[in-house]
Order: structure tokens, then C-alpha cells, then sequence
């Protein structure tokens, strides 16, 4: 409980300490941005008739795939927004990934005490693990998705080790939420491996309890998008050609893959051991060599493994993330393995007890501290820029998704477009908005390229000369349609 307390007031400083605050990758701001609209008793955030024509120059990448939509609103599923907006009730919503990071320690203490009735150390194992893990403590100072999977990952494999009626039912609540949270992967391939236990214990009742539910959350996810779909277009919206329906975008990422996964994937699989405890994987190791025909061992090996193996055929790549994000709901399978792999080591080795202490709280001196300056330094490049552009005294400004690296995600608006200035994406600025925005004598700000030299002292990828000033270029267009022109700022 100490431990829960202290994890949760660390994520909530480091969020604005560490992080600045901000929202760095475009799926952080979605989940804000749904949960903007969500607070609202609204699900999809309706348009002025002139932004429904120019939508995607405010920036519409993430969102449901419509032109001309008559309202917008992420195509992630809603459930982390909608948590987000719970807590935005109460107070800061920036807390709820610090509360979930909290409530998926005591999940995963409760987890080891079923599986290893009578022993406490595996649970102490798992609790230092789970709290030397930098993936698990940056990720929930922001508002990715990956904390609540984790969470109520672990919350729902708790419900699932009570074996009883009413934590089936809880497990089963817990398992729409979990795989309603942002993409419907992520839940069925965790709890899979624990189902498979049902079939092999021939719990013929539970199977078909559990069959029933998850056939009828995953129906009810797979047509949400179709659902949110006609809430956004309007008769003079069309739909790209991927399609809105989560199949036709998974045969879209399917039909990308090459060898070159096989390269991202290597790459994701360090990373993911470095943002880690250092005994997480020798640990895990240990419970696959030592122990592969213990009951949990096999289920919490392929719950942790899935992710992978899936990943690497439908989506290799992750973009932002600390360690690799995409392993996140399956950390705690990975830990309590860990746990298992201890307990294997030390039945004949005690001595192994002050080393493993020793080996958990090291690197909290040492290792964390690197990761929290990796952490602020790579948030405070965009959250400097931000803050400028916050500053510009005008009605809009121009950005060049090429400017900088990652230019393209500052390009981020309020659903009610109430924040000043508006955003626009320069590849979208075409004749019929200059007009329409300089018809009221708009004042329109085309950065400086001093603006994004933080980006460009912290990514060592030179500066795109040509885009820069093709967005300079904008000025004697919006001056000769009426618009003032603010530059150099």
C-alpha cells in the first residue's frame, strides 16, 4: 500500500515535472481529446460548417478516416478517454494514469498471493520488479493507453484466479472495459492463455461463460467504429478506402509486412529489456528453463510472448514510447513469470535473497534517474515549442508537418477549436481556406525557423530548408486575400 501511495505521487509530479505536462505523441493527444469531448456528454464533437470542408487542416491523422465529416473524434476505442474523463470529474485528469499505475501494483500483489498460496516472496518479488520498471513508471505519467491495459490486465487475471461466480462476473465487466480501452487486440491476447486453462481442466461451465461474454464484448468493439462512423459524416463526407472497420485496417497492416519487421521487432524487444528491472529477464529465463511444467509457468510465458509474435505481423513499429509499448498489457504475465523463475532459483539457493534486494533498488539510484533525464529532454523539445506557439498573437498559425522532426504533432486543437491560435497544417492551406479565413481579416503567424530549434538540437536530422520555407511563402498569399501576416516570432 506504501509502495501504491508512492507510485502514484510520483507519476503525478513527474507528469509535469518530468514531462512538462504535455502530450508529446499523437495517441497522448487523443486520449486528452476524446476525453475533452467526452466530458461534455458528447461522443463525437460537432464542426462549423467551414472546418467540416477543411478538417484535415487542423490536423485529423488518428482519426476515423471521413472527409468532409460533419463531426470528429479519434478512431481509437473509447474506454481510456472515457476513464480519463471520470477523473477528470474530481479533479486533474492527468491523475488517472498515476491511479491506474497504483491500482496495478496491488492487482499484481493480489495476483501472486493466488497463484503462490502461502508464500509472500514471490509478491515481494513482483512488487519491486513492477516498481523498477521505468516502461511501467514514465508510461503512467502520461496518458497512453498502456497503463490501464496493464492495470486491468491484472485486475482481470485476479477476478479469473478467484474462480468464483461473482469474480467471473467482475472479470468479464473488467474484460469490456479492457478491450474497449483503445484497440481490441490488446485484452484477448493476455487473458487467452488463462482461458486455455478452462479446456484443459475440462471447467466446461466456466469455459462457456467466459466464451459467451467475449463473443459478445468483441462484437459489440468491432462495431463501434462503425457505430461512431455515422455520428461524424454527413451527406457530403466519404470514407477512405481503408474503410473505418477495424478488419479492413488490420488487412491493410498485414499486407505491409516485410523482412524489415524482423529488424524494428529486434530493436523493440532491447529496448523493452533496458526500460526494465535488470532481473526481469534473466528471472524469466529461469522460470522457462527451470520451471516449464509448473501450472502457471506455460500460461504466463505465451501471455507475455503473444504480443510479439502478433505485433511483429500486423504492426512492428511503434513510434513514441518508453521500452516498447506495445508489450505494456502483458507486463504484469511478464513479472509474476519473473516471480516464478526467483522461486525456482532460490528453493536451493537462499543466498540469491540479498542479491535479488540488492539488484532491485540499485538501479533506482542509478539507472532511473538516466531515464528520467532521457524523459524530460525528449518532452521538453515540443513542450518548449508549444508553449511559443500558446504565446503567438494571433488567430492562427501556419506549421509545415516537415519543419522539424515530428513537426507534424504540434499541429493539436481543442474538439471545440477554442484554443487561440488554431493550428493548421500547411499541406492542407489551400486557396479556398486563405480565403476563407482571411475574409474576417484574420491575423495568420508563419514561424520563425528559430521556433523549432529544439527539435532540431535534440533529433540529429538536419533541418528540411525547402519545407521551412515553403511555408514562408504563404505570406504573400494570405496578405493579398485580406489576412495580416505575423512573422519572425
Amino acid at each position: 500500500a506504501v509502495l501504491a501511495v508512492a507510485l502514484l505521487a510520483f507519476g503525478y509530479l513527474g507528469h509535469y515535472l518530468v514531462l512538462h505536462g504535455y502530450n508529446l505523441s499523437r495517441d497522448e493527444q487523443m486520449a486528452d481529446f476524446d476525453a475533452a469531448i467526452f466530458a461534455k456528454g458528447l461522443l463525437a464533437q460537432p464542426l462549423p460548417p467551414l472546418w467540416q470542408a477543411h478538417a484535415d487542416a487542423l490536423n485529423t491523422n488518428f482519426m476515423l478516416p471521413v472527409s468532409r465529416p460533419t463531426a470528429w473524434v479519434s478512431a481509437y476505442l473509447p474506454m481510456n478517454s472515457a476513464l480519463r474523463a471520470l477523473v477528470g470529474l474530481f479533479g486533474d485528469p492527468a491523475l488517472t494514469g498515476p491511479i491506474l499505475t497504483a491500482l496495478g501494483l496491488l492487482a499484481l500483489w493480489q495476483c501472486a498471493r493466488l497463484l503462490w498460496p502461502g508464500e509472500r516472496e514471490p509478491a515481494i518479488v513482483a512488487a519491486l520488479l513492477y516498481c523498477g520498471s521505468g516502461q511501467i513508471l514514465f508510461a503512467g505519467m502520461t496518458s497512453y493507453a498502456m497503463t490501464a491495459h496493464l492495470t486491468l490486465n491484472l485486475l482481470w487475471l485476479w477476478l479469473f484466479l478467484l474462480d468464483r461466480r461473482a469474480a467471473d462476473a467482475g472479470a468479464l465487466a473488467v474484460a469490456f472495459v479492457a478491450t474497449g480501452l483503445h484497440q481490441p487486440l490488446f485484452h484477448p491476447m493476455f487473458a487467452a492463455p488463462f482461458l486455455l486453462w478452462l479446456l484443459r481442466d475440462r471447467a466446461w461451465p466456466r469455459a462457456a461463460l467466459y466464451a459467451a461474454g467475449y463473443a459478445a464484448i468483441c462484437a459489440f468493439w468491432l462495431a463501434w467504429p462503425i457505430f461512431m462512423h455515422g455520428l461524424v459524416t454527413g451527406p457530403a463526407s466519404a470514407t477512405a478506402i481503408t474503410g473505418t472497420d477495424f478488419f479492413s485496417r488490420l488487412t491493410k497492416l498485414v499486407t505491409r509486412f516485410d523482412s524489415a519487421s524482423l529488424i524494428v521487432m529486434a530493436a523493440n524487444l532491447l529496448r523493452f529489456f533496458a526500460w526494465q528491472a535488470v532481473l526481469l529477464f534473466p528471472l524469466m529465463l529461469a522460470a522457462i528453463v527451470l520451471a516449464p511444467r509448473q501450472r502457471p509457468t506455460l500460461a504466463l510465458a505465451v501471455s507475455a510472448g503473444l504480443p510479439v509474435l502478433v505485433m511483429l505481423i500486423v504492426l512492428a513499429y511503434q513510434g513514441h514510447g518508453f521500452g516498447y509499448r506495445y508489450l505494456h498489457p502483458a507486463l504484469g504475465s511478464a513479472i509474476l513469470l519473473a516471480a516464478q523463475g526467483w522461486r525456482r532459483l532460490v528453493k536451493d539457493r537462499a543466498w540469491l535473497r540479498g542479491l535479488t534486494v540488492r539488484a532491485a533498488l540499485i538501479p533506482v539510484f542509478t539507472i532511473l534517474p538516466i531515464q528520467l533525464w532521457f524523459a524530460h529532454n525528449l518532452y521538453a523539445a515540443s513542450a518548449q515549442i508549444d508553449a511559443r506557439i500558446k504565446t503567438a498573437k494571433a488567430d492562427f498559425v501556419v506549421i509545415g508537418p516537415k519543419d522539424a522532426h515530428y513537426a507534424v504533432d504540434l499541429v493539436v486543437n481543442r474538439p471545440d477549436l477554442s484554443n487561440r491560435p488554431l493550428r493548421i497544417d500547411a499541406d492542407f492551406l489551400d486557396e479556398d481556406l486563405i480565403r476563407a479565413l482571411c475574409r474576417e481579416k484574420a491575423t495568420v503567424a508563419l514561424p520563425d525557423p528559430s521556433l523549432y530549434r529544439p527539435l532540431d538540437r535534440y533529433f540529429p536530422v538536419a533541418p528540411d530548408v525547402a519545407e521551412r520555407e515553403r511555408t514562408a511563402a504563404f505570406a504573400p498569399r494570405l496578405q493579398a486575400a485580406g489576412c495580416a501576416v505575423l512573422q519572425h516570432w
